[in-house]
């Protein structure tokens, strides 16, 4: 089982995708399966072998959902510390037609090297974004909501377990 290897202070701590899975539950499924991919994403690119400390990593993110943010604050802390800010008018990957939200995610170390992460524009099909809105009008009929949490939970499998190369665009920042 893949882990996600963090310092909290000198304490190492191998953080799993069932870890977060049991933190956040089921609820935005894709989003903690995409997450976790960023996390390993960005860790590679701005810490190489290296195991960062979660005191040195900021986060911006275009995306206000709790399973974006429940991912990143269980690994990082970043939230708790006053490091993590939501951008919806990030102005990169705005794929959502019915309101403005990012798929697009910024880790900056204390040094200011940073790494821009970005989800593939194809990854999510266009109705996901009708089951968006339809849990936010409160609109699902339960054949909409079956519908939709079927699909939330093979898009977090899928996102888990595809390449990154596949699911993320990388554009180093600094």
């Amino acid at each position: 089982m893949r882990a996600i290897k963090i310092y909290d202070r000198t304490d190492l701590l191998e953080i799993s995708f069932d870890d977060i899975k049991k933190f956040h539950g089921y609820g935005a499924y894709m989003a903690i399966g995409v997450a976790f991919r960023i996390l390993e994403t960005a860790f590679e690119e701005l810490y190489g072998e290296e195991i960062p400390n979660r005191e040195d990593i900021s986060i911006v993110s275009g995306h206000g959902g709790p399973g974006f943010r429940d991912c990143f604050e269980f690994v990082t802390r970043a939230k708790t510390r006053g490091e993590y800010i939501v951008d919806i008018n990030y102005p990169k990957a705005q794929y959502d037609p019915h309101r403005a939200t990012g798929y697009v995610y910024k880790f900056t170390k204390k040094n200011g090297e940073a790494v821009e992460i970005l989800l593939k524009e194809n990854f999510l099909p266009p109705v996901f974004y009708d089951y968006l809105k339809m849990g936010r009008d409160d609109s699902f009929t339960p054949e909409t909501h079956a519908e939709a949490r079927k699909l939330i939970l093979e898009l977090g499998d899928k996102a888990y377990n595809m390449s990154k190369e596949d699911l993320l665009i990388v554009n180093r920042i600094k």
